[in-house]
């Protein structure tokens, strides 16, 4: 809990709208200091505020912040409206925060009749359209739904290779190999050394591409190859340029812009989807493909590593590398959005999570303000500084802020 609401309270826009309410309330007379103009809206919206306003109040002294803030009065109300977190059990913050700001939501829009409009959707809901087309007919189905979250896989796929390695005496061997499907061919090439024979070297290794005949470079990315069969040749001298080193797991890590590419692709449905349109009515193969029609102020990207799959529960623990100012994401919008134009967003906080599917704990990293360069840590009562800030990339992100930058 503590680790979700530090991101979202370092969400400036929305701190700011809180404190903007309160501030209006104590430069008039018209109330004690003690009011809280957003108790009208709700009792969570009252105890949200309550929060930003004990944390945030721009009247805190440099001594306010050596002391750690209760939230009791938040803690409280969520554990009313939902007892599942009000226990000391873990929850997943991505749950957490679906609900706080769902009910937060619904207080405001109830409120605010008949406008309905609130700042929780003017912040993070974005609308995302679902197109699917029928390969028999061509019809396409669109369907719109609003979205507050972006979850993306991180489920690092396998590819099998088939090897023809040929030694620098003429010798053949064919085998073949798994590697991250993400990685580069010189991870299979290296790959293929270790489960078979290191004493090889590395260096001494030229790839070709078996049916296409062409040489491989050990930076070109797998994905790129359309075959899944490959030549290796021992050479009997030494290729400059070539170190193995660069070529280890860590090489082959996933890119959030990878992931975020693979959530738009298209993909291919199987026989049992049924086109409804008169003139096909049957089972047919289809294509699904999403897209943005608009995409919210701040983008939280939910990093799936909790999987449950044949009724095993797991962890992923995948390194994701994410950029910290700059991510582009104007390719996810569809070519139809009203005024199309550069979608650029800068990261201001992190939910981490430390351990195991079972037991683990949450930690947050934020900056005090968009435009600065400092990052936090947030683990329960201890804050402290990161440097560098680079630091805040690890295997551990599972929710990520952006926030959309402004002209």
């Amino acid at each position: 809990m503590n680790s979700a609401l530090q991101c979202l309270i370092h969400v400036e826009p929305l701190t700011h709208f809180f404190l903007d309410g309160y501030a209006r309330v104590y430069t008039s007379d018209d109330h004690e200091n003690d009011y809280n103009p957003f108790d009208t809206c709700g009792e969570m919206t009252g105890a949200f505020a309550d929060l930003i306003w004990n944390m945030r109040r721009p009247d805190r002294t440099d001594l306010d912040y050596t002391h750690p803030f209760r939230p009791t009065r938040i803690k409280e109300t969520i554990g009313y409206f939902a007892p599942s977190f009000a226990t000391s059990d873990q929850q997943d913050a991505q749950e957490f925060i679906t609900f706080l700001l769902d009910v937060i939501h619904d207080e405001i829009k109830e409120k605010n009749k008949p406008d309905r409009n609130t700042i929780i959707q003017k912040l993070f809901f974005g609308t995302l359209t679902s197109n699917v087309t029928c390969l028999k007919c061509k019809h396409v189905k669109s369907t719109t739904n609003r979205i507050a979250f972006l979850p993306l896989s991180i489920n690092q796929q396998q590819r099998l290779f088939v090897v023809n390695f040929v030694t620098k005496d003429g010798r053949h061997d064919r085998t073949s190999v798994n590697v991250n499907a993400n990685g580069r061919v010189g991870n299979l090439v290296r790959q293929y050394l270790e489960l078979n024979d290191p004493s090889h070297l590395f260096d001494r290794i030229v790839a070709i591409g078996t049916k296409s005949e062409e040489q491989l470079q050990f930076e070109t990315l797998l994905r790129r190859l359309s075959e899944d069969e490959v030549t290796l040749i021992e050479q009997d001298h030494y290729i400059s340029g070539i170190q193995s080193d660069r070529f280890d797991e860590e090489c082959s890590k996933l890119r959030l812009e990878e992931c975020l590419q693979g959530f738009v692709s298209s993909e291919t449905l199987d026989d049992l989807w049924i086109c409804q349109q008169k003139t096909c009515q049957q089972s047919t193969s289809a294509t699904k493909q999403l897209q943005f029609k608009s995409l919210p102020h701040v983008v939280i990207i939910q990093l799936k590593r909790f999987s449950y799959s044949n009724g095993l529960r797991r962890k992923l623990d995948s390194f994701v590398d994410f950029p910290i100012d700059g991510l582009d994401l104007s390719e996810l919008l569809s070519s139809s959005s009203s005024g199309k134009e550069k979608a650029i967003y800068d990261l201001i906080a992190i939910s981490n999570h430390i351990g195991t599917i079972n037991g683990g704990h949450y930690t947050a990293y934020a900056r005090e303000e968009p435009s600065a360069d400092e990052w936090y840590e947030f683990d329960d009562s201890y804050v402290s500084l990161i440097y560098p800030k680079q630091q805040i990339i690890s295997k551990y992100a599972y929710l990520l802020f952006y926030i959309k930058r402004t002209k």
